[in-house]
């Protein structure tokens, strides 16, 4: 017979799990920003940097103040967010949009060169096809965090909703460290470093999907994060080839009034 849940029986000692992505944002971004930090970069670099850190410590920060039962607090820096993650997630879209400029002049500085030659179109399917991994972790912090929002009143319900938003960090931080720090952008049998991330991200929601269901609790929740994360992460693999999603980011980028 399932129990009643006791809510944040695990969310609150979440802060410590969360103090280790300091060094993990640090170690990712030390070769990229940190190493560089005072040469000359784009602005909007150093503002999604700022936001992103401020999200990090507020994963931080949020979990203690329940823990430590100062819940008004909890629910003050709670309303902050409200202001940063549209904020951040504006950020990353001119980051993404920054990137995928940056990638053209790259491919065509290539082609100039003759290291290979692409075709205006092939460029475009390139430029656009980089751009999948930064606009699929945008869509799961918006989704995941909207659902928290949306359950805010459901404390049961709302943290584990801000724990599936919370892993979108994983991604970026994870995917430079395997990138920068060990020097591996493609696993063997082809398989993109990035698979890591995702798998990981799989592990943690199906690890505490199964604390929950031991435990007697509620599961729907993480379920529903579970799919979603499945899904999506399966549709990347595929989706960045298709026509449509060519034509979705050079109209979202605004190639043609460059």
């Amino acid at each position: 017979m399932k129990t009643t849940p006791k809510a944040y029986s695990l969310y609150p000692n979440l802060g410590y799990w969360f103090l280790p992505m300091i060094m993990l944002v640090f170690g990712g971004f030390y070769h990229t920003y940190f190493s560089v930090l005072f040469e000359p970069k784009a602005t909007i670099i150093h503002v999604h940097f700022g936001l992103m850190a401020a999200w990090v410590i507020m994963l931080i920060v949020q979990p203690f103040l329940i823990k430590y039962k100062k819940k008004v607090l909890h629910r003050r820096v709670g309303k902050a967010s409200y202001v940063l993650i549209p904020l951040l997630l504006i950020s990353a879209f001119l980051m993404a949009k920054h990137g995928y400029f940056v990638y053209m002049d790259l491919i065509s500085k290539e082609a100039v060169k003759g290291i290979p030659k692409y075709t205006q179109e092939e460029l475009l399917h390139l430029s656009a096809k980089y751009q999948a991994l930064p606009m699929f972790y945008m869509f799961w912090l918006g989704l995941f965090y909207t659902l928290a929002i949306l359950n805010r009143k459901s404390t049961y319900v709302h943290a584990r909703y801000m724990l599936a938003a919370s892993l979108t960090v994983l991604g970026p931080t994870v995917d430079r460290i395997w990138f920068m720090v060990v020097g591996i952008s493609i696993f063997p049998f082809g398989i993109p470093v990035e698979t890591f991330a995702y798998a990981l991200i799989i592990i943690v929601i199906a690890y505490l999907l199964w604390l929950d269901y031991k435990a007697g609790r509620n599961t729907k929740t993480l379920e529903i994060c579970l799919v979603i994360y499945f899904i999506s992460q399966g549709l990347y693999y595929v989706v960045p080839d298709m026509v449509w999603w060519e034509q979705f980011i050079t109209l979202i980028m605004g190639i043609e009034s460059r």
